[in-house]
């Protein structure tokens, strides 16, 4: 591949990932938690542009590998003895996510009509359940960055929507001036980012810079604020302990568990634009930080640490029991996984792109 050929597969698309605010409560609301699902977004930009690249081989040959796939389905990328695979599990469902994991699919090949076997999801009667393409990048460093934040946008999506659904056990009363107040900095990068994506050289970069110190800000402030209502959780105690004041303080920490990793995301997202690789790993690590603190560093009266303390007075059902002891590990395996993965760039990349069976089309 000739290097005029190389230059226009990095640049394609940059202009159009800009363009990120589908919705008309994305570009004109002020409720963070009411706009689009921004990762969902992030995805399909990235996407459309890999999709443009043509930098990929088809890899017909996945014997021995199929507990590696099947890894990075699960996951969203695996490190293994082929190089990196990556899934965009965003488009795996739940159901053959939860088949992988407790055995009841598997990873084999699909003998097609013509009688040519294709890499397949299978159940345990081999029957198919969904087509996949395993592909190699031909140029590694090319796709790097796009795949980087494909699987931890991915990663974010999931873990966003699952504090989402748990929140719903919570009856707390909802602050919108609060709610507002924690948005507006993420208000405030969005005019600067809709601003830069009509702009270009200095002018743009001037606009992604200011956007960028906005997010900073609103995340400082995330931070802030779920630490002092952790704090705020831990001083109510004993027999007059309130219980509409426990209920408030769960309420906002499940909500600024939900708006911190859109603001890590966004920020994220515009660094591997800006093609600063090394500054969004720094804001994940910050990210990860932060997480740890709420699993090891004890509070109060020293008994209980942050999500200990959480899982202690959250309202759970059937289906949430033990969520803020187990979920956070899982975000910060996440993280691990996904600085890992940043440091494999002179490994091969494979990308498991799926494929509609027939009665999907």
């Amino acid at each position: 591949m000739d290097e005029e050929k190389e230059t226009s597969l990095v640049e394609s698309g940059k202009n159009e990932l800009l363009d990120i605010f589908t919705k008309e409560e994305d570009k004109q609301g002020t409720d963070l938690l009411a706009m689009s699902d921004f990762f969902d977004v992030f995805i399909g930009k990235i996407e459309v542009e890999m999709g443009s690249h043509t930098s990929w081989e088809i890899y017909h040959n996945i014997e021995g590998f199929v507990g590696e796939i099947a890894a990075a389905i699960k996951s969203g990328f695996d490190i293994s003895k082929m190089g990196m695979l990556v899934a965009d599990y965003s488009h795996f469902s739940q159901d053959i996510i939860d088949g992988l994991k407790e055995g009841f699919y598997h990873i084999g090949q699909s003998k097609e009509v013509a009688g040519n076997l294709r890499p397949a999801i299978l159940d345990d009667k081999e029957q198919l359940v969904k087509f996949f393409t395993l592909k190699k990048a031909i140029n590694p460093s090319h796709v790097l960055s796009d795949i980087s934040t494909l699987s931890m946008q991915a990663s974010l999506q999931r873990i966003s929507g699952q504090i989402a659904d748990v929140g719903r056990d919570v009856r707390g009363m909802i602050d919108f001036a609060r709610r507002e107040a924690l948005s507006n900095k993420f208000i405030y990068a969005r005019d600067k980012i809709m601003l830069a994506s009509t702009a270009t050289g200095e002018e743009r970069e001037s606009f992604l810079k200011e956007a960028d110190t906005y997010l900073m800000e609103g995340l400082i402030d995330l931070y802030a604020d779920i630490n002092a209502q952790v704090k705020y959780l831990a001083d109510q105690k004993g027999p007059f302990a309130s219980l509409k004041a426990i209920d408030s303080a769960l309420s906002f920490i499940n909500e600024d568990m939900q708006m911190i990793p859109r603001y890590v995301g966004l920020r994220m997202y515009l660094f591997n634009f800006r093609g600063k690789v090394e500054d969004a790993n720094r804001i994940i690590g910050e990210y990860r930080y932060q997480l740890q603190t709420l699993v090891d560093r004890k509070i109060g009266d020293g008994k209980y640490t942050a999500l200990e303390l959480i899982h202690k007075n959250y309202p759970y059902d059937v289906d949430s029991v033990d969520f803020w002891l187990e979920k956070p590990k899982q975000m910060l395996g996440v993280i691990n996984s996904y600085q890992t993965m940043l440091e494999q760039k002179d490994k091969d990349i494979y990308y498991i792109d799926v494929e509609a069976t027939e009665n999907e089309q």
